[in-house]
């Protein structure tokens, strides 16, 4: 396989130089290398390092693709004999920043004829699909027509939930016989644990006997975290109760009134940054219960790492994060009644016992990444191998085998 990675005709560069050095790597263990490039790269994130760790190990060698244009570099190894597969994971055509609906179409088109042009050199295409639709509002018609084309030309679209196909399917429609199901990891050993849970309570003020509510990841509309503020404002003041919001916010006019709200109410407090890993794990340590009051969602990995810390959850219903949990550690309130929600808050005191926190980090650990990596890396080779496309993962949402 050396030497076949530089064509004369084709100036080195970062995805092929990494595509060398990976299938360097793989000619040791396995005669049958498939070379993985994966975008969006999501470096914040750990969920792309869990979903891959096992890879190497079924002779997967995945490769970050940073920017879109390396995809045809990616490409342009094809015909020198390697085989390559492109993992799309969030689709973000059309931009956010294509306002008008012409030049989010001539975005949304770009985006496709590059798709295109990499199967055209030989390519395959893999989908993993973390969200119905992008969660920028206003180009939702273009954005259905990106994801049913990427649909349309994958040759393994990868769910993290059960359900997926019917969740999207007033949208767009997933095909069958090419799903590969396999659920979102738990992030067991990606966060550090730099207190227990009394030495971080102390080292972010929060008082023994207080009930602490933690909201966390990205601040956007879709989060939900305006209707939370309702259902907050008319609870009793209480120096026993405190809602903790965390992570680095939206630049638009909805969320900045939110985050106006949350700054003046005396009993929420408001960290509106991208926290480091050790700091987002200190307030994980310390909270009591993780709410996730979603407007719109498919998938979340902020209520898989609620569960590996432990956190009881109290999550939206009817939807996909009520189908993925269980009340041994959750409770869900109707999304349509805004009393719902303020009940589930008053009644969060019945998630603290140990056998509650117990129950949340058993659906975690369920989730295990090692596992769950071997069964992406495993099923992925059966189906680019020509495995039969109707199979399932031995894992269900819920992580239980």
């Amino acid at each position: 396989m050396q030497g076949r990675l530089r064509p004369p005709d084709r100036p080195p560069g970062t995805t092929i130089l990494e595509a060398a050095d990976a299938l360097r790597a793989l000619e040791a263990t396995t005669d049958r290398p498939i070379l993985l490039g994966y975008h969006p790269v999501a470096r914040l994130n750990p969920f792309q390092a869990l979903l891959y760790r096992e890879a190497w190990d079924a002779g997967i060698a995945p490769i970050p693709i940073v920017a879109e244009e390396a995809i045809e570099e990616l490409g342009g190894l094809v015909p020198l004999g390697v085989p390559v597969v492109l993992h799309l994971h969030w689709l973000h055509h059309p931009r956010p920043d294509a306002e008008r609906s012409d030049v989010a179409e001539a975005d949304a088109d770009a985006f496709l004829a590059r798709i295109d042009r990499f199967l055209g050199d030989g390519g395959r295409l893999v989908w993993t699909v973390h969200n119905i639709l992008p969660h920028v509002a206003g180009l939702d018609r273009t954005a259905a027509r990106v994801h049913q084309a990427i649909a349309d030309r994958a040759s393994v679209v990868h769910v993290l939930a059960a359900e997926t196909a019917a969740y999207v399917a007033p949208t767009y429609r997933l095909p069958a016989e090419r799903i590969l199901h396999v659920p979102h990891p738990s992030y067991a050993g990606a966060y550090p644990v730099v207190a227990g849970r009394a030495q971080a309570r102390h080292e972010l003020g929060f008082q023994p006997d207080e009930l602490v509510f933690l909201v966390s990841g990205a601040i956007q509309p879709y989060k939900g975290i305006g209707d939370l503020l309702d259902a907050w404002e008319s609870l009793p003041v209480s120096p026993l109760r405190r809602l903790v919001i965390v992570g680095s916010p939206a630049d638009d006019l909805a969320t900045a009134a939110v985050l106006e709200r949350a700054t003046l109410h005396p009993t929420v407090s408001l960290h509106a940054r991208k926290l480091p890993p050790e700091l987002l794990a200190l307030f994980l340590e310390a909270a009591d219960v993780a709410v996730l009051p979603y407007v719109r969602s498919l998938n979340s990995g902020v209520l898989m790492l609620a569960l590996t810390f432990g956190l009881p959850v109290i999550v939206p219903s009817p939807g996909p994060l009520a189908d993925a949990v269980e009340p041994s550690y959750a409770r869900t309130y109707d999304r349509s009644d805004p009393e719902s929600l303020r009940r589930a808050l008053l009644q969060a005191g019945d998630l603290l016992a140990p056998a509650v926190r117990a129950a949340a980090r058993a659906a975690a650990a369920a989730r295990d990444p090692v596992l769950i990596s071997r069964a992406f890396a495993r099923g992925l080779r059966e189906r680019l191998d020509g495995g039969d496309g109707t199979d399932r993962v031995g894992l269900d949402d819920r992580g239980a085998s």
